[in-house]
């Protein structure tokens, strides 16, 4: 397995991944357009903010994550691109996911055919020492409280429970770890 940045050309595996993460179902034009988002270079879900592991040169999967300053502002750009959508889950009354002095961890995902193999945990461990790196001083991410088996993945590398955030229509547990660990 390696593990390498996203490049501009990897965009639109960043947005399938992203999808999949955020469990949305969007057709082929949606995910054409919502990989010319993840082209940019300011807004949360950009090829720069994220890393994906291969086997054998094949993309498998992908972490996405970024510096918790601004998010709001960001969020707002980001979201800017998706009128529709935007306008659906009414953004404007969630909390922020993540703020200033975090490191977030905002998208998980491997293929489906590559699952059960380690990926996630590498791709966890690769972005966390980036945010050490960074001079972040806490890893901060959003699980849903009905995926057990993403709990169990990330109370093993040591994040835990800060407290319940209402986000896309739901209340999700935030998780932080120091990223000094």
């Amino acid at each position: 397995m390696e593990i390498r940045q996203a490049t501009i050309n990897d965009a639109l595996f960043v947005a399938k991944c992203v999808s999949m993460a955020l469990h949305t179902n969007i057709s082929a034009e949606e995910l054409n357009l919502f990989a010319e988002v993840c082209r940019l270079d300011n807004v949360l879900y950009s090829y720069r903010n994220a890393i994906i592991a291969e086997i054998d040169n094949v993309p498998a999967g992908l972490c996405l994550a970024y510096d918790g300053n601004n998010y709001h502002e960001i969020r707002v750009r980001t979201f800017s691109h998706f009128p529709e959508f935007a306008k659906k889950m009414d953004f404007q009354n969630f909390e922020d996911e993540t703020r200033e002095g975090e490191f977030y961890i905002d998208s998980l995902a491997v293929l489906p055919e590559f699952r059960r193999r380690g990926i996630a945990q590498e791709l966890m461990k690769a972005q966390i020492k980036r945010g050490r790196e960074m001079g972040l001083p806490v890893a901060t991410l959003l699980v849903d409280p009905e995926n057990p088996n993403a709990q169990k993945l990330y109370y093993n590398l040591g994040f835990k429970y800060s407290e319940d955030i209402y986000a896309f229509g739901q209340i999700f547990w935030k998780l932080s770890m120091p990223t000094t660990t």
